[in-house]
């Protein structure tokens, strides 16, 4: 079954200085971390290649240190000026690393192996490492990316074959390329997987307020032909009595005078039934699909005892309480009680389990008409289970229902709650007024 159902004070004691400023963090839904390569993506990216060309040279030049030799300004000016352009050229790439990481991994290694023809020694994979990471980020096509780290291995490989003075060994080089491309490749796709929920999350609560919007709406659709046709009821009353005034008023005008009245209560009647139509209009007025309740005399709760023998049909043990109504029931009233009922015994089909006990009593509260309707729920081994009402509440036709027979009672100016009563049982209770406010 369905349920329902700071500013700041610079004067303030230290404690609720306190208490502000802790305000403050508490960001209330959760959101992702924005840091520097987040928020200005092409400045991060150029102080990056910069600080990895610093950090390359100083590589090189420690790598190119004799044992004993102490690092410093000299040694890095001892380096070739074509060692500092190819690491300048390959670090520059880096600016590009996001919209276009193969390319750029493509660039590096061409460095790379122009690096080990020229013989400049070890010690300049730092750029490599930034660059297959960026790939395994970045990259949008997962072969592409696989290609580009197998070539990254290959190059290194090569390049100590090219360059005797280039120390390679297997481990180093899979942890040195291969370790950056795999936390880039597991960060990407985790943001992926984090994007995609985002998005599911997202549009399954769209998809869930535009039903619930549609079922009111139909609801409401419904309702306002049922009170046309209790106000039309109410006209064709009126034009009758006021046809009949005129008729007699020269002759019998005491006769005329009360036809008159009766022509006055019935329009009382009509304006009271009318404010709920009015407030239940469509605002496109689209006709739904169904108008089988055009057809017919609208139902009341005197064809209650009906519905109760059809959901006893179903194998349900229904106990029925009607207390003794008056005779001229407003219509809307009476309407409303009972497509709430029926509504109950729908959702009590759908969801309490198989032959379940249902309790449904109608009383007349002084002004108010009282109605409750309890069932028990089982699971579908027949365990009786007090979770299977908190269950139901995630189908995908759960609460509409629900809506709809609130939106009747609160249009009549009525209450209605629904919900699980513990250990077993589900209750429906609305209190509607026997007369509804006609102003």
């Amino acid at each position: 079954m369905t349920t329902v159902n700071h500013p700041h004070d610079t004067g303030a004691p230290a404690p609720r200085r306190i208490s502000a400023l802790a305000a403050r963090f508490d960001a209330g839904e959760p959101h992702p971390t924005r840091g520097p390569f987040t928020r200005w993506p092409h400045a991060a990216d150029g102080a990056l290649a910069v600080i990895v060309f610093a950090a390359a040279v100083i590589s090189v030049a420690v790598s190119e240190l004799a044992d004993g030799d102490t690092f410093g300004a000299a040694a890095i000016g001892d380096l070739p000026a074509g060692a500092f352009v190819l690491l300048a050229v390959a670090a520059a790439a880096l600016w590009w690393r996001r919209a276009r990481p193969v390319a750029v991994t493509a660039s590096v290694l061409a460095v790379m192996i122009v690096w080990a023809l020229a013989g400049y020694g070890d010690g300049h994979d730092v750029i490599l490492v930034v660059a297959v990471y960026s790939v395994g980020r970045h990259s949008t096509d997962h072969r592409h990316s696989l290609a580009v780290l197998a070539a990254a291995f290959s190059v290194s490989f090569l390049g100590s074959v090219i360059d005797s003075d280039q120390r390679i060994d297997v481990w180093p080089a899979v942890i040195f390329i291969g370790l950056p491309w795999y936390v880039g490749r597991r960060i990407r796709n985790r943001g992926d997987y984090l994007a995609l929920l985002q998005e599911r999350a997202e549009r399954l609560e769209a998809e869930q307020h535009a039903r619930a919007r549609e079922a009111v709406a139909a609801e409401r659709s419904r309702i306002a032909r049922e009170l046309h046709d209790v106000v039309a009821h109410q006209v064709s009353m009126m034009t009758v009595q006021a046809g009949a005034a005129r008729t007699i008023a020269r002759d019998d005008l005491d006769t005329a005078i009360e036809a008159m009245g009766d022509v006055e209560h019935a329009g009382r009647k009509a304006i009271g039934e009318l404010r709920h139509l009015l407030g239940v209009l469509r605002h496109d007025g689209a006709e739904p699909d169904d108008d089988r309740d055009r057809l017919g005399p609208q139902p009341g709760l005197d064809d209650v005892p009906t519905l109760v023998e059809q959901l006893s049909h179903t194998g349900a043990d229904v106990t029925l309480t009607l207390a003794d109504l008056p005779d001229h029931l407003n219509r809307a009233v009476d309407l409303s009680a009972y497509r709430i009922v029926q509504e109950s015994f729908t959702n009590i089909v759908k969801h309490a389990g198989p032959d379940p006990t249902v309790e449904l009593s109608v009383a007349l509260d002084g002004d108010t008409l009282a109605i409750g309707i309890t069932n028990t729920i089982t699971n579908t081994i027949g365990t009786t289970i007090a979770t299977t009402a908190t269950a139901a509440a995630t189908l995908p036709q759960s609460g509409y229902g629900i809506a709809g027979m609130r939106e009747r009672a609160s249009l009549l100016g009525g209450t209605l709650t629904a919900g699980p009563r513990p250990p077993d049982r589900y209750h429906v209770a609305a209190r509607l007024p026997v007369e509804p406010d006609p102003t």
